[in-house]
């Protein structure tokens, strides 16, 4: 099982990362509403600017924690339910817009599966 986790671990902190500083300013088909940033992602959702700015903050550093628990288990746990938390919080977000699909939802829906599974594995 701790090869799984490693894979999950690096999957997960990537994927988030990618999302977060190169691709913040792309346009995806899982932008939520008419959406083309992700800042506007979040103004549709009816959330503040400092709010897209500490999430962004959150999701990096932890994203980077889970990408440093390979080597030091002990911020495994900790960040993985912290992003359970936040996918959770997405997944939720993208739920609140009933003119939306569910294929939005698809990729916080993924990392959330992903990090309960890691949990799963790891207690």
């Amino acid at each position: 099982m701790f090869n799984i986790s490693i894979v999950i671990q690096l999957i997960v902190s990537l994927t988030i990362l990618n999302v977060w500083l190169f691709r913040r300013e792309k346009i995806t088909a899982f932008r939520g509403g008419e959406a083309k940033t992700l800042r506007e992602e979040f103004s549709v959702y009816g959330f503040s600017s400092w709010v897209y700015y500490a999430v962004g903050i959150a999701k990096v550093l932890t994203a980077l924690a889970m990408l440093s628990a390979i080597w030091v288990e002990q911020l495994l746990l900790p960040s993985t339910f912290i992003m359970v938390i936040m996918m959770l919080v997405a997944f939720i977000c993208h739920m609140k817009l009933r003119n939306d699909n569910f294929s939005k939802a698809i990729p916080a829906t993924s990392i959330l599966v992903l990090c309960c599974v890691l949990m799963m594995i790891e207690t």
